[in-house]
Order: C-alpha cells, then sequence, then structure tokens
C-alpha cells in the first residue's frame, strides 16, 4: 500500500502547495537581485533627473521621482520611473513634453542602453492647484476643437459651386492631364442624383 501511494500520490514530496511554495520563493528571490541590479539604474535616474531640471531653472523640491523595479516574463529586469510633481504643477503641466524630453536626452547620453531598461516615464501631480486652474469643458468643447481642426485643413472655398459643375470641373482637369482618344472625350454627361429627403 505504500508504494502504491508513493507511485500515485508521488509520497511526502508531493505535499500540497509544495510547488507553488517553491515558485514563490523563487520569484521573491528574483526580484530581489532584480531591485539589486536595478540600485545603480535608481540612483542615474535620480541624478539625471536633478541635472535635467538644474538645467531648466527648476527648482529642486518641484519634482522628485519614485522607481519601480520589474522583472519581466522574459526574465528582463527594468523599471518604471514616475515623476511626482509636488509643487507649481500648473506652471510645469505645459512644458511636460519638453521636460520629458530633455530627461531622455540626458540619460541617454550617460548611458545609451536605457531604454532596455527603463521600461516608462509617468507622471504624478500632487496636491490641489489653486492658480489658474480650470474646471474640465463641457462634452461638446472636445467635438467643436476636432470639428475646427479638420476644416482648418480643408481648402478655402471662394464660390459657391454646384455638384454638377464640380464634377464637370473634374473630368476637364483630368482630361487635360490624361492623353484621352477623341471618342472617349465626348461621353454623356451622367444623370443627376437624386437626394433623398431629409426626415
Amino acid at each position: 500500500m505504500g508504494l502504491m501511494n508513493k507511485l500515485f500520490r508521488g509520497g511526502e514530496a508531493a505535499k500540497p502547495g509544495s510547488s507553488s511554495q517553491f515558485a514563490e520563493s523563487q520569484a521573491q528571490t528574483s526580484l530581489a537581485q532584480t531591485k539589486s541590479r536595478n540600485a545603480p539604474r535608481r540612483e542615474l535616474v535620480r541624478v539625471v533627473l536633478r541635472e535635467t531640471m538644474r538645467r531648466h531653472g527648476i527648482p529642486s523640491d518641484w519634482i522628485e521621482c519614485r522607481a519601480l523595479s520589474v522583472l519581466t516574463r522574459q526574465h528582463k529586469s527594468g523599471m518604471h520611473v514616475q515623476f511626482l510633481v509636488l509643487k507649481a504643477d500648473h506652471q510645469l503641466l505645459q512644458w511636460v513634453h519638453a521636460f520629458q524630453e530633455s530627461f531622455w536626452e540626458q540619460i541617454l547620453k550617460t548611458d545609451p542602453m536605457a531604454r532596455d531598461w527603463l521600461f516608462s516615464v509617468g507622471w504624478e501631480f500632487y496636491g490641489q492647484s489653486i492658480q489658474d486652474f480650470r474646471v474640465m469643458p463641457s462634452p461638446d468643447a472636445w467635438k467643436q476643437e476636432a470639428d475646427t481642426d479638420f476644416r482648418d485643413t480643408e481648402p478655402p472655398q471662394t464660390e459657391e459651386v454646384s455638384e454638377e459643375d464640380d464634377v464637370a470641373s473634374d473630368l476637364q482637369a483630368l482630361q487635360a492631364v490624361m492623353s484621352v482618344p477623341a471618342e472617349l472625350a465626348n461621353l454623356p454627361d451622367a444623370a443627376p442624383r437624386k437626394h433623398k429627403p431629409l426626415g
């Protein structure tokens, strides 16, 4: 009976939860190694952040950073960095993209392989903005702005033209560009399009 238990149940070596405990222990060890490996990288991020702020004249107590060490499923160690805006968010907000690009430029000068281990840079704003902070616009504001952007890309029309005139002028322009045989140049006009009444 003891032999049968060992064959079919794995004996004492396969107690419930032993494999999961081993996997959890292994994961904790890997994460600890990742954090240890990332320690110099975290310091580099802090130094580059301070240097970027100094270059642009931003006070040193306005922005701090938080680094989260991670190990991907492909066993690639790296980190996600978050810039924590502690003060003057109303002043910094419009320069977020420019500051981030400047930070990347500086860190790549120091470590050209930084994009291999610095997986992302994010922002978090603390506190409540009290200066020049505007409330969110109405839902229609986004559509109006999109419509304005679309209209700006359309060529200006100087005069009203009918749809038939527009088609005729397009055909003339096309004939001017292409060498059209004479027998194809005098095709009959297309029948006017019938419009369905609205509603």
